[in-house]
């Protein structure tokens, strides 16, 4: 069966796409990669991983439709169901595909496109998503506007056809690298903070977009604050109606959640750390009854994350919103993941405090400790998860909102 057959008529034959993806994917990569990975020999295969540009390998994978399989032919995917290509995912995830940096792009501005996009805008920026030649960064939060992502403060003032930004962003993740960024801006002042936003697609280099990388504790620089001043962009570059920002953002946050939780089809390498099928293959048996019980428990809270993630997945299938499960997968996974890193530091016992440098285990044991700090911030933090879950589907009393229905520029703000 060809390449084609198995998804033809609109029947999947799931066998014959995950073999015909795994034909694709072998047919891209370096010999000694491959013969590595049918070995098991991970470092033979970090080294020869090691000889190739990422965006390279990337690239490759995109003309083959494999990094939005779900999308459509015409916008650069496969056509294919969420269950087919949640499959076509696994394949790339066995072999160890190298740094995603379209995640921005896939998961978020993609979808929003699709649902928010007119037919211009779909036409001009999916197929580059697609392709791995376009990156996005998502510019929501800023300095006075995080958790509280309604009162953002940058301005957006129409002069015509065109709009002029002013304002800060921070904490943008590929900030320093991305070609265009999904941009929330306060459009009217004048109306309640939830009701005077739009959203803009901003291209990076545009006169008056400053980038400077934040360095974090594991001393890389993942994430930038962007100032943005005398920014003139065309209407054109709106993505949805003028002062209706928040319904569009929160479908991008609500997706946000879904990839953060790994509850989509997202990209292999996108989740941090080491996994619990890793931790278990390494130390297993234990001796020490204490850390006996913490890997059990991380097992069953890993299989808890899997199954409401089949919950989300299922919901898709069947043409559902987005329902609970986005928001008790993103806050279960990420404190889960944490929960997990420290594990995986105390298994080591002092070979997790220094360690030879050559030893690519116990570094990326570290490293993670360090990286996945983040998890329970980023996508939205465990606090406000909470207060969703609480307000929306426990039906408890919300928090006091004082200033909703107040315009925004009458909000006492520092």
């Amino acid at each position: 069966m060809t390449d084609a057959e198995a998804h033809a008529d609109g029947v999947e034959d799931l066998d014959a796409i995950v073999a015909a993806a795994d034909r694709f994917i072998r047919k891209q990569l370096p010999s000694a990669w491959v013969d590595a990975v049918d070995r098991g020999d991970i470092d033979a295969m970090f080294a020869a991983r090691s000889s190739v540009e990422p965006a390279d390998i990337w690239k490759r994978v995109a003309a083959g439709g494999y990094i939005v399989p779900t999308w459509s032919v015409e916008h650069g995917g496969l056509g294919l169901s969420p269950r087919a290509g949640a499959a076509t995912m696994r394949v790339l995830g066995r072999y160890r595909l190298p740094s995603f940096q379209s995640t921005v792009g896939v998961d978020l501005v993609g979808p929003a496109l699709l649902k928010w996009g007119t037919t211009e805008q779909q036409q001009r920026y999916l197929r580059p998503i697609a392709g791995y030649h376009e990156i996005w960064c998502q510019l929501f939060s800023e300095p006075g506007a995080g958790s509280d992502l309604a009162g953002l403060a940058l301005r957006a003032t129409r002069d015509g056809d065109s709009w002029l930004l002013n304002g800060q962003k921070v904490w943008t993740g590929m900030g320093d690298v991305a070609d265009l960024g999904l941009l929330l801006a306060r459009t009217a002042p004048e109306l309640p903070k939830h009701r005077g936003i739009t959203v803009f697609l901003l291209p990076m280099d545009f006169p008056g977009v400053t980038i400077r990388p934040i360095r974090q504790l594991t001393g890389e620089a993942e994430f930038s604050e962007i100032f943005i001043d005398d920014v003139v962009i065309d209407d054109s570059m709106r993505l949805g109606a003028e002062n209706e920002g928040w319904r569009v953002a929160t479908s991008v946050l609500m997706n946000e959640r879904r990839a953060v939780s790994a509850s989509g089809a997202s990209m292999p390498g996108t989740v941090t750390g080491r996994s619990i099928t890793a931790l278990i293959a390494r130390h297993a048996p234990l001796a020490d009854w204490s850390l006996r019980q913490r890997l059990a428990q991380a097992y069953i809270e890993d299989k808890v994350v899997t199954l409401t993630n089949q919950r989300a997945a299922d919901r898709r299938r069947a043409g559902q919103p987005p329902g609970p499960e986005g928001s008790i997968g993103k806050l279960l996974f990420s404190e889960h993941t944490q929960r997990l890193q420290n594990l995986a530091v105390d298994l080591e016992g002092c070979a997790a405090q220094a360690w030879p440098e050559d030893d690519r285990w116990l570094k990326g044991t570290a490293w993670s400790l360090l990286r996945v700090r983040s998890k329970t911030i980023a996508g939205g933090t465990s606090e406000i998860q909470r207060n969703i879950l609480g307000e929306r589907i426990l039906g408890l009393p919300k928090e006091p909102e004082v200033d909703r229905d107040v315009a925004w520029s009458q909000v006492l703000r520092s």
